[in-house]
């Protein structure tokens, strides 16, 4: 089990992919459209995991499905919004935990491939808990793709969310925390969803804030 991704929602994907460029030095790789979700991405690969850009193209098929309903969610107040994140976990994990839960596995592709997932109706309601996902076999981990950073990313440092501790734990029945690479989430007690998202490079940290995630800061 390891942090797979966090999600950014974003009324114009272009503009958001430009931004984290300029701010960051992190540049995006042009993803696809989501089958059947009114939805498609950019993916911003850091190595170890990696970042997705999404925006809404159908609304009224975004409306029908967790994911779409989770990025529509996060832009109902702005452009720009982080809108979740993901644990990536084994096809069996998935199975053991739907049956734990009694949650439904959901199914979320682009040309056919992608992922089974778990929880996002919890990410709906409590944005700083992650939903899970176990990936189809030979499906190749965006993390991992090329892209021409001008940086060069070391992965997810360190992920802030408005979340109990306990709860987080609770759901993914294992410690989080900085010390726990697979996992380094800090939990706050206090606000909603995702604050900050620190992603280490050769050049020192970057850090995505809430208010504006694409308008990186360099430390």
């Amino acid at each position: 089990m390891h942090l797979d991704h966090i999600v950014i929602a974003t009324n114009d994907l272009d503009v958001s992919a430009r931004q984290l460029a300029d701010t960051t030095g992190l540049t995006a790789v042009k993803g696809g459209v989501h089958d059947g979700l009114g939805t498609h991405n950019y993916i911003v690969p850091l190595g170890r995991g990696y970042l997705e850009l999404v925006a809404v193209h159908d609304p009224d098929l975004a409306r029908d499905n967790p994911f779409g309903r989770l990025v529509l969610a996060a832009l109902a107040e702005a452009d720009e919004a982080f809108a979740g994140w993901a644990v990536e976990v084994t096809a069996e994990e998935l199975r053991t935990r739907a049956q734990q839960t009694a949650l439904p596995i959901g199914r979320l592709t682009r040309e056919g491939v992608g992922v089974h997932h778990l929880g996002m109706t919890r990410a709906f309601e409590s944005p700083g808990l992650p939903f899970l996902l176990a990936r189809d076999a030979g499906n190749k981990n965006p993390g991992l793709l090329t892209a021409a950073h001008t940086v060069r990313p070391r992965g997810v440092r360190a992920l802030s969310v408005a979340e109990s501790r306990s709860d987080l734990e609770n759901w993914l029945m294992t410690g989080v925390g900085v010390e726990n690479p697979e996992l380094p989430v800090v939990c706050l007690s206090s606000g909603r969803g995702i604050t900050r998202v620190d992603v280490g490079t050769d050049e020192g940290t970057v850090t995505l804030l809430h208010t504006q995630p694409t308008a990186g800061q360099r430390r």
